[in-house]
């Protein structure tokens, strides 16, 4: 079973990972600053890798939103079961969009 630390430390490290990835795929993807679609898309796909599950008493594992949505769909109880963390993942996904576009307007977004 989980405590909320341990939920907190392993959260923290999905995180860590997930926004690394994220730059990566930047460097890897834009040798320039990115225009506002690839922007978009940045910061969508930040939004799906950085998107929370908040897991309940019993749950003795932690996975991000995305992965919950997926197998809760396919292999659980069906979509009205992946119903809040789809809500969790689609507005995490608009949330990073919104700030990667942001970024970008305020130039904050680096140019290597």
């Amino acid at each position: 079973m989980l405590t909320t630390q341990s939920y907190l430390i392993a959260l923290l490290l999905y995180w860590v990972s997930a926004i690394g990835g994220v730059w990566l795929l930047k460097r890897l993807w834009f040798s320039v600053s990115p225009g506002r679609g690839a922007a978009a898309m940045l910061g969508c796909l930040a939004g799906l890798l950085l998107a929370p599950a908040f897991p309940g008493e019993a749950t003795e594992t932690v996975a991000p939103a995305l992965i919950i949505v997926i197998f809760n769909t396919v292999f659980g109880e069906g979509v009205s079961s992946a119903v809040w963390p789809g809500v969790w993942l689609v507005a995490s996904a608009i949330a990073g969009a919104v700030v990667s576009l942001w970024w970008r307007r305020r130039g904050l977004i680096d140019v290597p």
